[in-house]
C-alpha cells in the first residue's frame, strides 16, 4: 500500500515542478514581449520624427483653416478639432500619455519638419539604436543616425541622442532629446 502512494505522489510532484518552471518562463516571456513592444513604439515615433519633411504635415500647417489668427485685439480660433489636430492625433497620440502628447506636439513634433521644409532639406532616420537604461526602469536611451541632404549637396549625417520613458500601459511618459549633433541648427540654415 505504501508503494502505491509513491506512485501517485511522484507524478504530482513532477507536475508541480513543471508548472513552476512554466510560470517562471511565462513571466520572463511576458517581460520580454513588453520590452519588445516598447522598443517598437520608440522606433515608430523616432522614424516619424526624423524622416521628412512630412509633406502632409506641411500642407496642413500651410492651410489657414488650421491656424489661430491673432491681431487687431481679436483672436480667431479655428473650429475644433482642425484637420491638423486630427492628423497629429492619428500619427502620434496612440504612443503617448495624455500629458506627454501635448508636450511632444508643442515641443518636438514639428520643428525638424518645418525647418527642413523651409530650407529644402530631406532627412531620414537611417539607423536607430535603443537600449534599456541601467539607471531607471522602463527608461530607454536612443541614438538615431539621421541622414540629411539638400539638393545639389552631398548627403551628411548627424547623431541624435535622447531618452524615452514608457509606463506599464505602453505609453511614452517622457521624451527628451539630449543632443542632436547640430541637426536643428543645420536645417535652419539656407546654405
Amino acid at each position: 500500500m505504501h508503494e502505491k502512494k509513491h506512485r501517485i505522489v511522484i507524478p504530482f510532484l513532477l507536475l508541480g515542478v513543471c508548472l513552476a518552471f512554466t510560470a517562471c518562463s511565462s513571466v520572463n516571456t511576458s517581460e520580454s514581449a513588453s520590452k519588445d513592444q516598447n522598443i517598437n513604439i520608440i522606433e515608430s515615433v523616432l522614424k516619424q520624427q526624423f524622416t521628412g519633411p512630412d509633406q502632409e504635415l506641411m500642407d496642413l500647417l500651410d492651410d489657414p483653416e488650421n491656424s489661430t489668427i491673432i491681431g487687431n485685439g481679436e483672436t480667431s480660433n479655428p473650429e475644433e478639432p482642425t484637420r491638423l489636430d486630427l492628423y497629429l492625433e492619428e500619427k502620434y497620440q496612440p504612443y503617448f500619455s495624455e500629458s506627454m502628447y501635448d508636450e511632444f506636439i508643442g515641443t518636438y513634433a514639428m520643428g525638424y519638419h518645418v525647418e527642413a521644409y523651409n530650407n529644402d532639406y530631406q532627412f531620414e532616420a537611417e539607423n536607430i539604436d535603443i537600449e534599456n537604461s541601467d539607471d531607471a526602469e522602463r527608461a530607454y536611451d536612443f541614438i538615431v543616425k539621421v541622414l540629411y541632404k539638400k539638393e545639389g549637396t552631398e548627403e551628411s549625417s548627424s547623431k541624435v541622442t535622447g531618452r524615452i520613458n514608457i509606463n506599464e500601459k505602453g505609453e511614452i511618459t517622457n521624451f527628451r532629446l539630449m543632443d542632436d549633433d547640430g541637426l536643428s541648427k543645420l536645417l535652419r540654415s539656407s546654405s
